[in-house]
């Protein structure tokens, strides 16, 4: 397990519940994310193209971590390490290459012109829109929140460096399901969106879906390369 350089705030998850910010969203996330559907085969790891898009070490970092205690640490700490091992192998790279969205072309949907070769790379450099200077960093601002009745797994927008996570869904995700989730969000750092939480072939969703799927068989043991 790593080092990680984290402040830690050990207040209760439930002095949360009546903090959450009011600020507009970007985005919202539904529990639809738990979901990958079947027509996006985000889960399929069969394709393979000769690819000559070159990245260096993606490193994932928490930078500012507030409202986890101790036990919550430990599965944010285990998302971060095999989030790091997926987006480092050449499975990952390869379907994002290859990502067919569902109208059957080979790119994201909402993809601000980007061809996959150029999302693949735009990922790998890990600069995010508010931190231009970490190259080769995925930067984590958290904030846990409890919100009970709502269907928003996490959100951010773009004038912040924070990802804001319910607890509500928190509390049930495995490590695999938080590294998904966290690749989504982080996808958003980076400048990339969706038209809506049903716009699950944009690059936020369908990186999360790979992440969460391989983060998964890794974490079973499974060789990833």
């Amino acid at each position: 397990m790593k080092n990680w350089m984290f402040s830690l705030s050990l207040l209760l998850c439930a002095s949360f519940s009546n903090t959450q910010s009011t600020a507009p969203h970007e985005h919202e996330h539904s529990q639809q994310f738990t979901l990958a559907p079947k027509t996006l085969k985000a889960t399929d790891a069969r394709f393979i193209q000769p690819y000559t898009v070159n990245a260096g070490y993606l490193a994932v970092k928490g930078m500012e971590i507030k409202g986890f205690d101790a036990k919550s640490m430990e599965k944010v700490e285990q998302a971060f390490d095999v989030m790091e091992k997926v987006v480092n192998t050449e499975e990952f790279k390869s379907r994002v290459l290859n990502f067919v969205n569902t109208q059957g072309k080979t790119e994201f949907a909402s993809n601000k012109g980007l061809t996959n070769e150029q999302v693949y790379a735009r990922f790998m450099d890990g600069r995010e829109d508010l931190q231009q200077d970490t190259p080769g960093e995925m930067n984590f601002f958290l904030k846990l929140y409890h919100k009970r009745y709502s269907k928003v797994i996490g959100w951010t927008n773009a004038d912040i460096n924070t990802i804001n996570i319910n607890w509500k869904f928190f509390k049930g995700f495995k490590p695999s399901d938080v590294a998904g989730n966290f690749a989504h969000e982080w996808t958003h750092k980076i400048g990339f969106g969706h038209k809506s939480a049903a716009e699950h072939d944009s690059a936020p969703y369908a990186i999360g879906y790979i992440v969460r799927e391989m983060s998964e068989r890794a974490l079973k043991g499974e060789e990833l390369h």
